[in-house]
């Protein structure tokens, strides 16, 4: 028997999940040289070179946080199209869940303390707890986790306000033996941890509920919708793209030169106009594929093996720049230039492999 074509939603979704990895990983890698103290990216290196910060500023204004922010929200509408399919699919996304969690802390522990795997397993179960809910219930625990959201922003400011006590930590990148720097991650990678599940977690989840809203409305893949989307991307990306812009400009002499300040308040928002840009964009894409296959078509294969090659591409973080690796500092433009390189590879591999998922991807989905 041959395998069916995936449906459209499905086959869309996975062409914005391959989206959303090159974000992630030009953060990553781009950002390395700020861990563990510092982050999502570093200031542009070499400090004085033109170009280097103007692919920084790219980089905070229209890169950062676009990732992981998708990926939480695919996520939800992902376990929310596999809900309509039975209590099996439940209870099969529960054991993926399981595992996605084995996989974050091993990642985190072992390879990069800035693991998005745990922080998403764990909103992905407490997801699962509201699996049974009602549309009229979902949109309470959204208001509620919007207000949980304004909360946790002001305990932010106010906490990035105290004066810090002690040395800052050693940079990850600085050279170092492999168990001193393993412990030394896995003690940040601990410590993050417990900070976003304490802090952190009402913004994973409140983009995953939005997620698993948008899947029961099949709001992709519905044409009742595609007026409302169409009219809601033309008015609002444009807007949406300049509030990004104007966010990291007023910021970019402080990011620009390190300061704590700014990139503490940087770190605290930058995910806010990313969700309103993400609004926006996200609906405008889905159209364009809709309209254009050969987009969707060179895109969706990519967006089925992204666990592996989000994980692989700490692997080769940790090889070329950590400091039980080579601690190899190449400058902003040319680690954007590997990322890109690397999420082309990407889609070169998953061209080549087809339906074939990787390894990873066949242990996670059994």
């Amino acid at each position: 028997m041959n395998p069916a074509r995936p449906p459209q939603r499905v086959a869309a979704v996975d062409a914005l999940r391959a989206l959303a990895l090159f974000p992630v990983v030009a953060v990553n890698w781009v950002g390395y040289p700020a861990l563990p103290d510092a982050g999502p990216l570093s200031p542009p290196s070499p400090a004085d070179g033109v170009v280097a910060e103007v692919v920084s500023w790219f980089l905070h204004a229209l890169i950062a946080g676009k990732g992981i922010a998708l990926l939480a929200f695919l996520f939800g509408y992902s376990q929310g199209l596999s809900q309509s399919r039975g209590e099996e699919a439940l209870d099969k996304r529960r054991r993926r869940l399981a595992k996605m969690l084995t996989l974050g802390l091993l990642h985190g522990t072992l390879l990069y303390m800035g693991d998005i795997l745990t922080l998403y397993a764990v909103s992905g179960s407490v997801l699962a707890i509201w699996a049974g809910h009602s549309m009229a219930m979902l949109k309470v625990r959204l208001r509620v986790l919007i207000g949980l959201e304004l909360v946790v922003i002001a305990l932010t400011v106010v906490m990035a306000s105290m004066p810090l006590s002690g040395e800052p930590s050693m940079p990850l990148s600085a050279p170092a033996t492999w168990g001193d720097w393993t412990l030394r991650n896995a003690g940040h990678f601990l410590a993050s941890t417990i900070a976003f599940a304490t802090l952190g977690l009402p913004t994973p989840l409140l983009l995953m509920t939005a997620g698993l809203m948008a899947a029961r409305l099949r709001l992709f893949s519905h044409p009742r919708w595609e007026p409302a989307l169409r009219r809601w991307s033309r008015r609002a990306l444009w807007p949406a793209v300049a509030v990004n812009i104007a966010f990291a400009s007023l910021l970019w002499p402080g990011l620009r030169d390190g300061d704590g300040y700014v990139t503490s308040r940087y770190a605290i928002f930058y995910l806010y106009p990313t969700m309103l840009l993400l609004s926006a964009a996200v609906p405008a894409l889905v159209l364009r594929m809709r309209s254009d296959p050969r987009l969707l078509n060179a895109l969706a294969p990519l967006g089925r093996h992204t666990l592996s090659l989000y994980l692989f591409s700490s692997v080769l973080s940790f090889a070329l720049f950590s400091g039980a690796g080579l601690s190899w500092q190449p400058g902003t433009v040319a680690v954007a230039g590997l990322a890109l390189a690397y999420w082309t590879g990407g889609l070169l591999l998953a061209r080549l492999r087809g339906p074939r998922p990787l390894p990873l991807e066949r242990w996670l989905s059994r």
